[in-house]
């Protein structure tokens, strides 16, 4: 009974937050009420006196949503590192406890949640806490964000499994980011390989969206997502919680 899953990568910048908004745009668009949460941001931007997220302020560039900003975003820090690493920096404490607040607020809001992680999936978070012990708290299955070029079966196959020898479930990996026209040998062979080693469903590959950033306004990010990710597979995992 999931009541929504955990986006994490197989490394930084592979495309977890455009997977989260591409994801959160298409359950929305289908009537799902699921909310966002991103519990720790790094690298935060300053704007009209706010700390903001920008991981949380590009996802809000796709979906209205209207929830507190802090609920969804409880923890913000400067430097561009860990959370634990960020917050040993700054000379700060992170304070789980509001984490696990926020977390249950949100689920009395909305029906089920995507909670997008920092990073890849073995990223210290605070103090002896790293992401899987996040992940188990909040009980979420786990969507695995990966690069579509050479090296991505390595990184892949060992995120699967060091989560599933956690106790965690994983419920398939989506590939980010392909360039079809530069697609080598080992970008059509990498999915298949990886759903053979892994012995994990390779849930979609979404393809490189040029300026998505500056051209969010312009780009049907959940008609993009309908067309290259099974999504019938990842709601079903929702039914049994989800009445819609």
């Amino acid at each position: 009974m999931n009541r929504g899953f955990f986006i994490t990568g197989t490394d930084t910048d592979v495309g977890k937050t455009v997977v989260t908004a591409g994801l959160l745009a298409t359950l929305r668009k289908r009537g799902y009420d699921i909310g966002l949460m991103k519990p720790f941001q790094t690298d935060f931007i300053e704007a009209e006196r706010r700390l903001l997220s920008p991981d949380l302020e590009f996802v809000l560039k796709f979906v209205d949503l209207e929830t507190d900003y802090d609920l969804m975003n409880p923890i913000r820090l400067r430097e561009p590192l860990a959370p634990s690493v960020a917050a040993e920096v700054e000379g700060v404490e992170i304070d789980l406890t509001k984490v696990d607040r926020a977390y249950e607020e949100l689920l009395e809001l909305h029906q089920g949640l995507i909670v997008e992680g920092a990073g890849g999936l073995m990223v210290p978070l605070a103090k002896n806490f790293l992401t899987p012990d996040l992940v188990k708290s909040f009980e979420l299955p786990i969507i695995i964000v990966a690069r579509p070029n050479l090296g991505t079966i390595n990184h892949t196959v060992l995120t699967v499994k060091v989560a599933r020898e956690l106790g965690i479930k994983v419920l398939g990996v989506i590939i980010n980011g392909l360039k079809e026209a530069e697609a080598g040998i080992a970008e059509k062979t990498n999915p298949e390989v990886i759903a053979e080693l892994a012995d994990v469903p390779i849930l979609g590959i979404v393809p490189y969206i040029e300026d998505l950033d500056s051209n969010a306004d312009k780009v049907d990010l959940a008609r993009i997502f309908e067309e290259n990710v099974e999504i019938d597979k990842i709601t079903n995992s929702l039914q049994v919680t989800l009445n819609i």
